[in-house]
């Protein structure tokens, strides 16, 4: 009886060991999902400018996203507006001064904080470049475009003026978007924004105007939008 449950045991162990095999331990995604070929030198930054190249100049914990899907969380991230593109910091290299950047693909989203960024490549719309979502609805959405241009420093022409230094120009873009997927630049003047909305235009002036809100204000214009794309 001894022997038998011996036996036992060492069938029962055999099962266990090989259960353990056949099940693959838990793996980070590949990386070769979401990086690209292209690297960042933080060697090759200049401070001699005024204004930042950078959405933020600090490095936050943000999260890739695939479809949809979180492929990657808690990555050390930055944002170059003027290059578009997101540095990606190795935990494993902290203090390294060449970066990995971020694939650029429509397929990827980038989320840090409250903002996600989104890449958009339409040739129709003459348009290439990270967006944030201000509004995602099923027939009308916002979206801002922030560029950032590096201005070169100017030295002085005569004795009655001084030299200008090197500077980051930001502006930011809104942009209306149909279901179709047409992008529809808005102008700064209440009076430009609300002839965007073509058609609709009416109910959105009356609906402003009952609602008190004001259309060159982001959450007053999110608010319009969200109302128009419930009708």
């Amino acid at each position: 009886m001894k022997k038998i449950s011996i036996v036992y045991y060492i069938i029962f162990a055999l099962l266990s060991s090989s259960v353990a095999i056949a099940q693959p331990a838990m793996q980070e995604p590949s990386q070769t999902e979401y990086i690209s070929n292209r690297t960042a030198n933080l060697l090759d930054n200049q401070n001699d400018y005024t204004g930042s190249p950078y959405y933020n100049d600090d490095f936050l914990k943000g999260s890739i996203l695939s479809k949809g899907k979180t492929i990657a969380s808690n990555q050390i991230l930055r944002y170059n507006v003027s290059k578009e593109e997101f540095e990606i910091k190795d935990p494993k290299s902290p203090d390294s001064k060449i970066l990995k950047t971020i694939l650029r693909s429509e397929d990827i989203m980038i989320q840090i904080g409250d903002d996600t960024f989104e890449y958009i490549s339409s040739e129709k719309n003459r348009l290439r470049g990270y967006f944030i979502p201000l509004f995602k609805g099923d027939k009308n959405s916002v979206y801002k475009k922030i560029k950032k241009e590096y201005i070169a420093a100017q030295r002085a022409v005569n004795s009655m003026t001084s030299d200008v230094a090197a500077l980051y120009d930001q502006n930011e873009f809104i942009y209306l978007v149909d279901s179709k997927g047409t992008f529809t630049e808005l102008e700064s003047s209440k009076k430009g924004r609300l002839n965007a909305f073509g058609p609709m235009k009416k109910k959105v002036k009356e609906y402003t105007k009952k609602n008190k809100l004001n259309l060159k204000k982001e959450p007053d214009l999110i608010q319009v939008v969200t109302y128009i794309d419930s009708l």
